[in-house]
């Protein structure tokens, strides 16, 4: 999705490293899930550019610690710019990482990229720690794409190791889908087609604020819809948060304030 984003003339984004990651196969699977007549909103496209703007302005403002957390094929460290002194720690399965470094090749990163092999099932915190990664200064965590694939407790427990992790001053950004995605009849094929890839989908929520204000973090939620609208590119209108029947995906940033 990130590389036919990038080839539109209107282009919300540019990933030059998207198609070489998605590979053949990416593609396939996509031509699987999306028949041509599918009508579609562009989450992933709009959820990029929400999270590169994000990503921009901590940067601006002085942070110099980014953590991917499920990294995936996320080429940020490769393609967005960097002041000098920033670190990007991607934490991934090792497997992943080393499909990844495959697929770059010799490509070069704009920042100190560290990896970090570990399976989140695991203390990745140690690994994280043992990488580097400095816990008295600000970070900003980005979680992308992952929560949907967790279930309740294991979305409480990441959330509350970046917190214990999260020094005064980070941040945090991630996408969460509404409880209708999961309950609507028109998201039944979607679900069934992630499913039969092996990724079923567990978690959603109306209220993503309650995940984090507990822990300590002020929250903004904005519907990726209210995003998409920004930029002439969502198909359908924007309902309110929680209508009973439409499928809503939330774009989240907290702020560390303790």
């Amino acid at each position: 999705m990130r590389a036919i984003e990038t080839d539109r003339p209107d282009g919300l984004f540019r990933d030059p490293f998207a198609r070489r990651l998605a590979g053949n196969a990416g593609f396939e699977v996509m031509a699987r899930g999306d028949p041509p007549s599918a009508v579609r909103p562009p989450v992933v496209a709009v959820r990029t550019l929400f999270f590169d703007e994000a990503v921009h302005a901590a940067l601006d403002a002085g942070t110099r610690q980014l953590v991917l957390v499920a990294a995936g094929m996320d080429s940020r460290a490769f393609r967005l710019e960097f002041p000098p002194g920033c670190r990007v720690f991607e934490i991934d399965q090792p497997e992943v990482l080393d499909y990844k470094a495959a697929k770059l090749g010799d490509a070069t990163p704009r920042c100190e990229r560290i990896t970090v092999p570990v399976d989140l099932r695991e203390d990745w915190p140690v690994a994280l720690r043992a990488a580097g990664f400095d816990g008295t200064a600000p970070a900003l965590w980005l979680i992308e794409g992952l929560l949907p694939y967790l279930r309740a407790p294991d979305v409480a427990r990441l959330l509350a190791r970046v917190s214990e992790l999260a020094a005064p001053g980070s941040e945090v950004l991630f996408d969460v889908a509404s409880d209708s995605v999961l309950a609507s009849p028109s998201m039944k094929e979607r679900l069934e087609f992630v499913a039969s890839l092996g990724a079923p989908w567990h978690f959603s929520t109306d209220t993503p604020e309650a995940l984090l204000e507990p822990l300590g973090w002020d929250v903004d939620v904005v519907d990726s819809g209210v995003i998409g609208n920004q930029h002439g590119r969502w198909p359908f209108p924007v309902f309110p948060r929680g209508t009973p029947g439409v499928p809503q995906s939330f774009l989240v940033h907290g702020r560390k304030s303790r």
